[in-house]
C-alpha cells in the first residue's frame, strides 16, 4: 500500500474532520467517446474558408493545419503556411479568390512542420514579405530537420497513417489529414523579425500584437489583433483533448507553462478565437469557457499525475488511474481525438523524474533478446507461448497478445502463427480505439508486419533555397549524430570542407567515435577537399546521388575520392567506397 507524504495526510485528516468526515462522493464518468464519433469528429475539418470577421480569413480541412488569412489596407498577413507546398498552393489561391492584395508579411506561431514548410506558396511575385516568429523558432526547426529527421518522420508516418489505404484512415484528430507525399515539396522562408517575450507591429494598416506563449511548443506564440478583438494561439487550444505528449516524440512540454499561458489568453477577452487547428469560434462567453475547461484539464492531468507521483506511484500505475473530472470529460474541445491523459501522465513522470521509476530491477535490467529468451523457456518453450498467444487471441485478449507476442518474435522472428495473431490483433483494437494517433499507428504497424508497405525515413523534397537557409553547422550537427560510432573507434581524422560559393571553410575531427567542428581550414588536414555549399547540403540532404556527388561535385586539397567517400560511409553505409 502506497504511504502519502506526511503534510498530505495531515491535510487530508484536517480537511475530513471540518466536513464532518463525509465520505467522499461517487463520481460517475460520462460515456467514453467511440469509433463512430472519431469519424463523426471529421466534420470538423471538411474543407472550407471562413470569414471569421471582417478581413479575416481562416482555411480549414486543406491539410492538417489551417492557414489565415488578415486583410490590411495595401496588403495581407499569412499566419501559418501548411505542410506543404501542394496544400499551401491550394490555400493560396483560394486567398487570392478573396483578394489580389500582395503578401506583406508572414507570422509563424511555432516550428512544427505543418506550419512553416508551405511558405514560398504565398508569396507574391516581386515582394518580398517580411517573416515574423519567437526567436527559438528556427534553432527548433533546424533541429527536427538536420538531427531527427529521420526518427520523426518514421514515427509521424505511423501516427498519422500517411502510408494506410484511404478506406483505413480516418481524420488525424485535429485535421482531415497531413497533405504530404513522396512528391511533396517544401519551401519555408526564414524569418525577418524575431522577439523574445512580445513585439507590437504594423502591417498594411494592420495593427498586431504578437505573444510568446509557450505550451505544445516553447516557441509558441500568440497572434492578436487588438482593433477587431481575435486571438490566433496557435496550437495551443483545438478541438480535441492537448498532445501534452505526442507519441511521434517530442521533447518535453511542460503542461504548467501551458497552463499558464491559457491563463493569459483568458485576459485578452477575445470575440473571436483562431486556432491552427479546427474551426474557429466567435462569443467572447463560448471563447472564455473553452479556454478556462482546457487550462483546468491540463492543470488537472499535470497536478493529480504530481500527486501520485509523490505517493510513490510509478507511470505504470499512474496512467490507467488518470482520468478527467466528468465536467471536463464531457467537453467537446476535450474528447481524445489527439492527446491521451495517460500519455501525458508518463511524460510528465519522465519530464520530472527522469526514465527510473525507482524500481531497482530497471537500473540494469536485462536486454530484451536474453529476457525474451528465458522467459520463453520459463513458460516451457516457445510451442508453449504460441499456445497462450493462440488462447489470449481466442479470448479476444488483444492487448494480451501484443504483450506476448513482444516476447515471441523475439525468440522466433519467423513465427508465422505468432505474426498473424499480432496483425489480427492490432487491427481488432485500431477498430475499437477513438484516439486517430493510436488507431493510425496500430494499422501501419499491422501493415508493416503483413509486408503491404515500408516506412521511409524521408518523404518531402525541400527547395534549394531552403536548404541554402540552413545553416551549415547545422548539417555538420546532423552528421555528428549519423556518425557510426564503432566504425570510427580506432580513427583520429580531420576533414576540412572548403566552401567555394562562401569563401569559408570548416574542418570536422573525427575522433574515436565523436566528432568536434572547428572553424577554419587546418593546415595538416587529413583530407582537404573544396565544394559549393549547396551541393554539399544536396548531398547529406539525400538530394543529390553519392556517386554523381563525388565524381563532379568535390575537388581535392589532399586525399581523393575514395578517401572522401570512405570518410562519408561511416555517415551513411550506402556511399559505395570504390
Amino acid at each position: 500500500m502506497r504511504r502519502l507524504h506526511f503534510f498530505s495526510t495531515t491535510l487530508l485528516c484536517t480537511l475530513l474532520l471540518l466536513s464532518g468526515c463525509d465520505r467522499p462522493t461517487e463520481r460517475t464518468a460520462p460515456p467514453a467517446a467511440s469509433p463512430e464519433q472519431l469519424l463523426s469528429h471529421g466534420e470538423e475539418f471538411r474543407e472550407d474558408v471562413i470569414e471569421v470577421t471582417d478581413g479575416v480569413h481562416v482555411a480549414v480541412g486543406f491539410g492538417i493545419a489551417n492557414s489565415i488569412m488578415i486583410e490590411g489596407d495595401d496588403g495581407v498577413i499569412i499566419v501559418d503556411t501548411m505542410e506543404s507546398l501542394q496544400a499551401a498552393e491550394r490555400v493560396a489561391e483560394r486567398f487570392r479568390a478573396i483578394t489580389d492584395k500582395p503578401v506583406k508579411a508572414l507570422i509563424y506561431t511555432h516550428s512544427h512542420p505543418d506550419h512553416i514548410f508551405g511558405a514560398a506558396a504565398f508569396i507574391t511575385p516581386g515582394h518580398t514579405p517580411q517573416v515574423y516568429a519567437h526567436d527559438t523558432l528556427m534553432q527548433e526547426a533546424d533541429k527536427i530537420f538536420s538531427v531527427l529527421q529521420p526518427v520523426i518522420t518514421r514515427r509521424s508516418l505511423h501516427m498519422y497513417g500517411n502510408l494506410l489505404p484511404d478506406e483505413e484512415r480516418t481524420n488525424v484528430g485535429i485535421g482531415p489529414f497531413v497533405a504530404m507525399d513522396d512528391d511533396a515539396g517544401i519551401e519555408m522562408l526564414r524569418p525577418t523579425h524575431t522577439f523574445r517575450d512580445s513585439l507590437d507591429i504594423e502591417v498594411a494598416g494592420v495593427a498586431i500584437s504578437l505573444h510568446h506563449m509557450p505550451g505544445e511548443t516553447d516557441d509558441q506564440i500568440m497572434v492578436w489583433l487588438p482593433e477587431k478583438r481575435v486571438m490566433m494561439p496557435g496550437d495551443n487550444f483545438y478541438k480535441a483533448f492537448p498532445n501534452l505528449y505526442t507519441i511521434r516524440g517530442t521533447s518535453f512540454r511542460d503542461p504548467k507553462q501551458w497552463a499558464d499561458s491559457l491563463d493569459r489568453m483568458r485576459r485578452f477577452d477575445a470575440e473571436h478565437l483562431v486556432p491552427g487547428h479546427s474551426r474557429p469560434i466567435s462569443g467572447a462567453e463560448a471563447i472564455r469557457q473553452h479556454l478556462t475547461d482546457y487550462r483546468d484539464a491540463i492543470r488537472y492531468v499535470h497536478d493529480q499525475t504530481i500527486r501520485m507521483m509523490n505517493a510513490g506511484l510509478t507511470p505504470d500505475e499512474i496512467a490507467p488511474q488518470l482520468q478527467l473530472p466528468p465536467h471536463l470529460a464531457a467537453s467537446p474541445y476535450l474528447q481524445f481525438f489527439y492527446g491521451k491523459p495517460e500519455w501525458a501522465a508518463r511524460m510528465i513522470f519522465q519530464g520530472q523524474l527522469g526514465w527510473f521509476d525507482g524500481n531497482p530491477s530497471n537500473l540494469h535490467p536485462t536486454p530484451p533478446d536474453e529476457k525474451a529468451t528465458r522467459l520463453t523457456a520459463l513458460i516451457g518453450g516457445e510451442t508453449r507461448l504460441a499456445e497462450a498467444v493462440s488462447d489470449a487471441a481466442e479470448a479476444g485478449d488483444h492487448q494480451w497478445v501484443l504483450e506476448l507476442t513482444d516476447t515471441l518474435l523475439r525468440v522466433a522472428p519467423d513465427h508465422a502463427e505468432g505474426r498473424e495473431a499480432r496483425i489480427r490483433a492490432l487491427r481488432a483494437l485500431a477498430a475499437q480505439e477513438i484516439n486517430p494517433n493510436a488507431r493510425h499507428w496500430y494499422l501501419t504497424h499491422a501493415a508493416e508486419l503483413a509486408g503491404e508497405i515500408t516506412v521511409p525515413e524521408r518523404i518531402f523534397t525541400p527547395g534549394d533555397e531552403m536548404l541554402a537557409g540552413i545553416p551549415l553547422r547545422a548539417y555538420f550537427n546532423g552528421m555528428a549524430v549519423a556518425l557510426d560510432g564503432n566504425a570510427a573507434m580506432d580513427l583520429h581524422q580531420f576533414t576540412v570542407f572548403e566552401f567555394t560559393d562562401l569563401k569559408e571553410a570548416w574542418t570536422l575531427e573525427v575522433r574515436r567515435g565523436v566528432t568536434e567542428l572547428h572553424e577554419g581550414a587546418r593546415d595538416d588536414a587529413d583530407l582537404h577537399v573544396r565544394v559549393d555549399s549547396l551541393r554539399f547540403r544536396q548531398l547529406l540532404a539525400g538530394e543529390r546521388n553519392p556517386a554523381v556527388a563525388l565524381a563532379r561535385d568535390y575537388d581535392f586539397v589532399t586525399g581523393g575520392r575514395v578517401r572522401l567517400a570512405r570518410f562519408l560511409r561511416l555517415f551513411n553505409p550506402e556511399i559505395e567506397t570504390e
